[in-house]
């Protein structure tokens, strides 16, 4: 039979076979094809030639179909150039895991194909799909070490070296797990999925698909699993019912790969490759699972490809299904997604790219999937409102075997029949209704002279047949971009993300990455991306000239004191158009130290005190600041900690008239331990102790201060003036012993 070539579409990978597990080329471009003898077969003709010969005897027919609907339905996927040998070897391997989904009565209705699963607000994976509500989830990488892999996935455990992998590979720890949440991160520009890093306790991983506490809701960890072996990574599902033998949400990743030469070392494209295997996984811990054809133009495909970032437009439809968009959680008047004020303190647009409509998502509350956005006018204005379906056409179907399944071609960007509603900021009063077109083309209208107030828009599908039952919910998936354009300002704000809420440990480098996800949206003129501004320290301003550059698209930054900071991101764009990202993060394992120059003071006084060191971030009330040597002193003030924790202010020393001379010890405490530090205070005796008002002159203004106290007595008496500052000989007692002392300076008048 004569060799022939098959061609991939662009840069494409083959990744995937099934949902849940993504497999690599060893090179990008061509693998060798066959046609399979007649009729012609979707298969690879390797695994067509593996097939054959599994399947021997009578019932070879139902014995194919039987290896092929296990093998198709299992969580593996597989590269092209496999030879029949491994071919058969997986068929082995996975011929006997259970199906992942039955065949759809219609086999168009799962468009960028749904599981039965999705995540909750809660964390836990019981949410039926399409309901396009937020999902709150928590991530964490286990330590090495800890048992990883599932025996269900039909791999074995081993112990998690991620970790190291990572570290290996990109330099430092946080580099490489950066590069893992950019691919979560991808997600996030498209649903309305937030993401926490929390802690890991190192439990082997499991099944469970409800939140714990011990653990994130999604654990991303790894092993080798051999570079022979076409696995790049595999990924349970949220919790399925029909695969309760992969559920849990969690992701294993082959660190063998991280050795195999233009796969997860490549950093073509700010490490496209290994990125979008991490997003094509966590589609999968999502709720996601495969679309055909293999035509390189959508991330849930069997084939992955490096042609495109993360998302197309079949993936964001999927997202919007099931999560809804970037935001998520604004489908009433109450939760309006606020644009502000787009008049003061100058003239601004809104403009916004890849949102999406759930038409099919509807109860009395919310007809058509309705999204709600406020804005504000100082003003009077002409704003002109266009809101325009996106999408383009689709060639989509659920996969069957390999890169085939019953496919249609499906026009995206007619979904729904978008139309708007502009009200007052409480909706009583209709400003207008725009449905001026059909399903397929933008609604733009301009209101003239607007008058300066508060606004809600409302965008909905006004599809009536897609207002009621439809048999096919996913079709009504509306992607949309939405233009708010105030009097004759052109320019629009460009979309900033920052990443994700993570966790570093103190003292190691933590690396941002802003670049990849922030994007321009202005649709009008040509812009980019012009400067990267990082306030990394929490301290709410946007630092110049630190190393390396905050101004720099991947900053690195080194913390010292534990604590959660609010790091920013600042995109400015061609036109001068900023927009501000912020995430949490938070640091651990940080150590306390205390530094700085003694203190001296005299009794009587008080003195102010400045804390240096490092983790005196949570040093947060005077109790926790003490001296542990003499007696005498207190501490008072409310001491405030810097923005890295490095220095603390707002304290003073109380130094009584019968303090204790001499050096004295300074104790600083807070939740992660303590450390002192001696002879912090040096207690000195006053020049002239009979000043009792520090005017350098001993005088009648002296002697009412003196007989006050005489009067008395006790030092410990509450009516004592504080300090006791008559107490020359420092005994306790304001007495006779008292007296001859400040006679005898009475009697000289002028301080020695």
């Amino acid at each position: 039979m004569q060799n022939r070539t098959k061609k991939l579409n662009g840069s494409a990978v083959m990744l995937a076979m099934t949902a849940g597990m993504a497999f690599a080329g060893a090179q990008l471009g061509a693998f060798p094809y066959e046609p399979a003898p007649q009729p012609k077969s979707p298969l690879p003709y390797a695994l067509e030639m593996a097939v054959q010969t599994k399947a021997q005897g009578a019932r070879a027919a139902m014995l194919r179909a039987s290896l092929i609907q296990h093998f198709t339905t299992s969580i593996a996927c597989f590269r092209p150039d496999m030879t029949q040998a491994q071919w058969e070897e997986a068929l082995n391997t996975f011929q006997l895991l259970p199906p992942t989904q039955a065949p759809a009565a219609d086999p168009f209705e799962d468009r960028f194909n749904v599981d039965n699963r999705k995540w909750n607000s809660a964390g836990n994976a019981t949410a039926a799909p399409g309901d396009a509500s937020r999902a709150n989830l928590t991530y964490s990488f286990p330590a090495d070490g800890t048992t990883w892999g599932l025996a269900a996935a039909g791999f074995g455990t081993g112990a998690n070296d991620l970790i190291a992998s990572l570290t290996a590979a990109f330099g430092s720890e946080d580099r490489g797990k950066e590069f893992v949440r950019q691919g979560l991160a991808a997600w996030r520009k498209y649903a309305g999925i937030s993401y926490t890093e929390t802690s890991d306790n190192g439990i082997a991983m499991d099944q469970v698909s409800t939140r714990r506490s011990t653990v994130g809701d999604i654990r991303v960890g790894g092993l080798p699993l051999g570079a022979a072996t076409p696995v790049l990574a595999y990924n349970a599902f949220p919790g399925s019912p029909s695969l309760a033998s992969v559920v849990g949400g969690d992701m294993c990743i082959n660190t063998s790969y991280f050795s195999v030469a233009g796969t997860f070392p490549s950093s073509t494209n700010n490490f496209r490759y290994f990125r979008n295997v991490v997003a094509h996984e966590h589609g999968h811990g999502t709720g996601f699972i495969h679309q055909v054809p293999c035509t390189s133009t959508k991330l849930m495909e069997p084939s992955i490809s490096t042609a495109f970032d993360s998302h197309n437009n079949d993936d964001r439809r999927g997202a919007g299904r099931n999560y809804g968009d970037r935001y998520s959680g604004n489908q009433s008047l109450a939760t309006a997604l606020d644009l502000g004020n787009l008049t003061t303190p100058a003239l601004r647009s809104f403009t916004n790219r890849d949102l999406s409509l759930n038409g099919f998502w509807n109860n009395g509350s919310n007809p058509g999937g309705a999204d709600f956005y406020k804005f504000t006018l100082d003003s009077a204005q002409d704003v002109r409102i266009v809101v325009t379906p996106r999408g383009g056409n689709i060639t989509t179907g659920q996969q069957s075997s390999g890169c085939s399944g019953t496919t249609a071609t499906f026009a995206a960007s007619s979904a729904a029949n978008l139309a708007y509603v502009l009200t007052n900021a409480d909706g009583t009063v209709t400003v207008g209704t725009i449905d001026a077109t059909t399903n397929g083309s933008a609604e733009n209208s301009l209101f003239t002279a607007l008058p300066a107030g508060t606004y809600v828009l409302r965008v909905f599908d006004n599809d009536a047949t897609n207002l009621v039952n439809s048999a096919n919910p996913n079709d009504v998936v509306q992607l949309y971009d939405l233009d708010v354009q105030v009097g004759t300002n052109i320019y629009a704000n460009p979309y900033a993300n920052a990443g994700l809420n993570k966790r570093v440990r103190a003292n190691t480098t933590a690396q941002f990455i802003g670049n990849i996800h922030s994007a321009t949206t202005e649709i009008r003129v040509a812009t980019s991306i012009s400067r990267y501004e990082w306030d990394l320290d929490g301290d709410g301003v946007f630092e110049t000239g630190v190393a390396p550059a905050a101004s720099a698209p991947q900053p690195t930054f080194t913390y010292v004191s534990n604590g959660i900071y609010n790091v920013s991101l600042r995109v400015r764009d061609s036109n001068a158009k900023t927009t501000v990202d912020t995430i949490q993060v938070t640091v651990t394992n940080g150590v306390m130290t205390v530094t700085g120059a003694p203190v001296n003071g005299q009794r009587g006084t008080v003195v102010p005190f400045t804390i240096n060191g490092t983790n005196l971030k949570n040093v947060l009330f005077a109790s926790q600041v003490s001296l542990t040597t003499g007696s005498g002193v207190t501490v008072i003030g409310t001491p405030v900690p810097n923005a890295l924790g490095t220095q603390v202010t707002g304290l003073s020393f109380n130094i009584a008239s019968n303090a204790t001379l001499g050096g004295q010890t300074l104790r600083v405490f807070n939740a992660d331990g303590n450390v002192s530090t001696t002879n912090f205070l040096t207690v000195t005796a006053p020049p002239c102790p009979a000043d009792l008002n520090g005017d350098t002159i001993i005088d009648d203004a002296d002697f009412v201060i003196f007989a006050t106290a005489y009067n008395v007595f006790d030092c410990a008496d509450p009516s004592m003036p504080a300090g006791c500052p008559a107490d020359i000989n420092a005994d306790g007692f304001v007495d006779d012993a008292d007296f001859v002392l400040f006679a005898a300076a009475y009697d000289n008048l002028v301080c020695p």
